[in-house]
């Protein structure tokens, strides 16, 4: 039994075509199929060579991965001096 088979709205893009698959299915892709709805999901993260210990501290992330500086007011700053 798909987790969605109780929803109306499955129902219904159901009863709308006339092969009865859905109109609009629902996307297959990384969740694990027993997904709650609402419930919040974690993708894995791979292993990766961290950073040095002094490195990540001052990064805020031991992970090169995720490891995305937060530029905000630098950035428009910058951007009304040029």
């Amino acid at each position: 039994m798909d987790m969605f088979d109780n929803l109306s709205l499955g129902r219904i893009l159901a009863d709308d075509t006339e092969d009865n698959t859905p109109a609009c299915p629902f996307p297959k892709g990384r969740f694990p199929e027993d997904t709650p709805l609402a419930m919040a999901y974690v993708p894995f993260q791979m292993w990766e060579k961290p950073y040095e210990a002094d490195v990540g501290l001052s990064r805020g992330t031991i992970f090169p991965s995720i490891d995305k500086p937060f530029i905000g007011e630098e950035a428009v700053k910058n951007a009304h001096t040029k």
